[in-house]
């Protein structure tokens, strides 16, 4: 057994969640970085408070989907989201999990990508 019990579905369904709050925040915090932004110069062109993007900045904020793409639209950055199956482990169905690709990098992943196609969301896959 490891440090966490990744083994106890409830515990990997809550710690999926929080992974996926702090990839968020760090999303946010590089594209801040590499926009060369401050976090006030944020606030200001999402009109919102300071502490709102310092809250998003240590991932205490469940941002929604929506919120998450604004504000990296307003740092320059397009926010991709993928998902991957993970392994299955005997008697456990599989769930889905973010597979966040580096900002910086334009690369496809080996992930089903979901992109805007004529004001509708398309389900493209990555797999060839």
């Amino acid at each position: 057994m490891g440090l966490f019990p990744m083994e106890d579905p409830a515990y990997a369904a809550t710690y999926a969640q929080e992974a996926a709050m702090v990839d968020a925040s760090e999303l946010i915090a590089r594209a801040l970085e590499d926009a060369d932004v401050t976090p006030a110069e944020l606030a200001r062109l999402l009109n919102v408070s300071r502490s709102e993007i310092t809250a998003r900045l240590r991932g205490e904020r469940n941002i929604t989907v929506r919120k998450l793409a604004q504000t990296l639209h307003a740092l320059g950055a397009e926010l991709e989201l993928g998902v991957h199956m993970r392994e299955e482990t005997p008697g456990q169905k599989p769930s889905l999990r973010w597979n966040l690709p580096d900002i910086a990098d334009d690369h496809k992943t080996d992930a089903s990508t979901v992109r805007p196609q004529s004001g509708r969301w398309k389900l493209e896959s990555a797999r060839q």
